[in-house]
């Protein structure tokens, strides 16, 4: 399946269906810029009532920016979201404040979607 594809979203959401959500109202908006079909846009969704993704284009209170390019490097492992922020590759935007602290429910999350490497089509 192709990344970030619906079929890819559909079962990333499979994949979070059983972790546990942060108590509080938390939503991530992604925008992949440069795709080979365009810009992707998709919401993780991280509480209060379940974990998700969607690509449902609700307005999030966070809101990240990235390449294609630097998008499947993290989806593959082979960078992390955190080394494209700090070389400036990934912009965040909105009340990023409401990140602090839930570390461990991203960490939670990427571990979950690594698995869906391996019937993952990235080109």
């Amino acid at each position: 399946m192709r990344y970030l594809s619906q079929d890819w979203l559909d079962r990333a959401d499979a994949a979070l269906t059983d972790l546990q959500p942060v108590p509080s109202d938390l939503a991530v908006g992604v925008t992949v810029t440069g795709g080979p079909a365009g810009d992707r846009r998709y919401r993780l969704v991280l509480g209060p009532d379940r974990v998700a993704v969607s690509g449902d284009p609700e307005p999030a209170g966070v809101r990240m920016t990235l390449s294609w390019d630097d998008a499947v490097a993290i989806a593959q492992g082979r960078s992390s979201a955190q080394r494209a922020f700090l070389d400036g590759r990934l912009r965040l935007g909105g009340d990023t404040s409401l990140l602090l602290g839930h570390q461990e429910a991203l960490a939670a999350i990427d571990d979950r979607l690594g698995a869906l490497r391996a019937d993952t089509e990235f080109a």
